[in-house]
């Protein structure tokens, strides 16, 4: 529990790691096979993008520590003696290199697979540190947590199920990825700012006032959701489209009902209060299992692939679930002030 502590797993499973499954789901389906035949590879594909989260978020931890103790913010690594703080990026790294090294001599796999590593190592580690280095530093997080792994799914799944690269949908969902990115890392940093300032960090948020942010996030959003189209329709299932239209209904009802506040990017005034980041549940859960359904109704096998991701993301399932309980609960903002 420590070690899982240590590497954050809590903070990037569901989130990133979800999404990008959805994405090999999708993939996998558009050589008409089971999704059974692809679940090793996609497993394959899980425990290296576990592995590289981890990396990312003990170096993150390290090279922010002294930023974060100087505010007094809480740092796990702080607790670590300084002679074993580099023992785990260092293990990871080599594992890293010999799991690019198993694509050999796929030139694109391979670069696809070794960028999302350096991004990260120029994002966090000194002297070039994008983090403080304004959009560099929104792109090469958005770069390695979303674009390079989604591509390098798009590619080597392609490859694995022995399919014809899709360009179209390799575009699409470089576009998406990296917007979707940049959503997630500005929130960061915008949800951060504060801190940011007083320790001294000059991030891209520390530069922007959120109310001149406000026209850019919608920008972001709008160009997001213009690629998630056309990864719908190069998906060509309708049930993907019917689970966003779910979705859709998830989160007014949830505006409505419950009063969450629905968030692109910047958290409006006030904060605490519940809300939900503007299409995150439906690439995390809404989405993948739409997928899994597909396949289960095309092969009676991939029910098992659809059982196993339940297990591995219940908690993600679990929270949609909860929220739609009280929803259904709820009386709505109208009867409760009566």
């Amino acid at each position: 529990m420590k070690a899982i502590k240590t590497i954050r797993a809590s903070e990037w499973w569901g989130y990133k790691v979800a999404p990008l499954l959805a994405i090999g789901y999708a993939t996998a389906m558009k050589s008409g096979k089971s999704l059974v035949e692809a679940s090793p590879y996609l497993l394959y594909i899980m425990l290296a993008m576990a592995l590289g989260a981890a990396y990312v978020s003990v170096i993150n931890d390290i090279t922010d520590m002294e930023d974060d103790l100087a505010i007094g913010k809480k740092n796990r690594m702080a607790g670590v003696r300084p002679s074993r703080r580099w023992i785990f990026p260092a293990v990871a790294l080599f594992l890293g290199a010999a799991y690019t090294a198993s694509f050999f001599p796929h030139v694109l796999i391979m670069a696809l697979a070794v960028m999302p590593w350096i991004a990260f190592s120029c994002y966090s580690i000194p002297p070039i540190r994008l983090k403080k280095r304004g959009i560099w530093g929104v792109l090469a997080d958005a770069s390695g947590a979303h674009l390079f792994t989604s591509l390098f799914v798009v590619a080597s799944v392609s490859h694995y199920m022995g399919q014809p690269m899709d360009w179209i949908w390799f575009s699409a969902v470089g576009l998406w990825a990296l917007l979707y990115g940049m959503r997630g890392i500005l929130w960061h940093m915008f949800f951060d700012r504060e801190n940011d300032i007083a320790s001294g960090t000059p991030t891209y948020a520390t530069g922007v006032a959120p109310s001149l942010f406000r026209t850019r996030e919608w920008a972001i959003l709008g160009v997001e959701m213009i690629a998630l189209g056309v990864m719908l329709w190069r998906i060509g299932k309708p049930l993907p489209v019917v689970s966003l239209i779910f979705y859709l209904l998830f989160v007014a009802a949830s505006w409505r009902k419950l009063e969450f506040r629905i968030v692109v990017i910047l958290m409006p005034p006030g904060y605490p209060y519940p809300y939900l980041i503007f299409l995150a549940d439906f690439y995390q859960v809404f989405l993948p299992l739409s997928l899994l359904m597909w396949g289960s109704l095309a092969f009676r096998n991939d029910w098992i692939v659809l059982f196993a991701h339940v297990a591995l993301f219940w908690f993600s399932i679990y929270r949609v679930l909860r929220f739609a309980w009280h929803i259904a609960k709820a009386p709505g903002p109208e009867a409760s002030r009566s």
